[in-house]
């Protein structure tokens, strides 16, 4: 699948001005996260019936993350299963798997 350099450029300089980190730092942080918003992705495609990818920023005692879970409904769109994949630290640009 292909990757949006476009959204992986405008996160960068969003975590670079909320973090205060360097770019490069940023970068690494907003590659993992396309990355796991791809896989995310394909995870939801894998499953019949409808599903969203759901992303949450968390800032608190000196460090930021951003989760990423996808959510799997029925048809009907009731919540069936939710599949947490992990988070990015935006601090150090790392992926952790859950």
């Amino acid at each position: 699948m292909k990757y949006s350099l476009k959204n992986i450029m405008r996160n960068a300089w969003n975590i670079r001005r909320t973090n205060k980190v360097s770019m490069s730092v940023a970068l690494k942080a907003a590659w993992a996260l396309e990355k796991a918003m791809v896989s995310a992705e394909e995870i939801g495609n894998d499953y019949a019936g409808h599903h969203r990818i759901s992303v949450n920023d968390w800032a608190k005692y000196g460090k930021s993350r951003t989760y990423v879970s996808v959510r799997i409904y029925t048809n009907a769109w009731n919540l069936k299963r939710e599949i947490k994949l992990g988070y990015v630290d935006l601090m150090t640009g790392s992926y952790v798997a859950a």
